[in-house]
């Protein structure tokens, strides 16, 4: 009897971690969707990986400073299968360190230069995600 005890409450602790890892995961709690905030700038690192695609870009403030701003993304296969009305098809090389561009997103809550991306502009001014600029 105890032993389908510890059995069962192994089963339902183990449950219980993975639904409170997979929603603290999931959640968009760290960015504020009241809010949008675009920065334009040269990307200093793209990472076309799982679980979320990441872009860096170095921005300079209005008093001349630069901040490296972060961007994240969905998957990479998301990204790879979606339809990209004429753009070009999203992989590992769409972007490259130097290239010039503009991102659109929430901000982060805490106050960090981080977004969570809706509108990525390439150096050409075509929309790779989020339509039509």
């Amino acid at each position: 009897m105890i032993r389908k005890i510890a059995s069962v409450s192994c089963f339902a602790l183990g449950l219980l971690l993975f639904v409170v890892g997979a929603s603290a995961h999931h959640g968009g709690a760290a960015y504020d969707g009241s809010q949008t905030i675009t920065v334009t700038g040269e990307v200093t690192k793209f990472e076309f990986i799982n679980p979320h695609v990441l872009i860096y870009i170095a921005v300079t403030d209005e008093s001349g400073k630069v901040v490296e701003w972060s961007g994240e993304l969905t998957t990479p296969i998301r990204l790879a299968r979606m339809d990209s009305g004429g753009a070009e098809k999203w992989s590992k090389d769409i972007l490259q360190p130097g290239d010039e561009i503009t991102l659109s997103g929430n901000p982060a809550r805490s106050g960090a230069p981080s977004l969570r991306l809706r509108k990525v502009i390439d150096s050409h001014g075509v929309a790779l995600i989020g339509g039509t600029n």
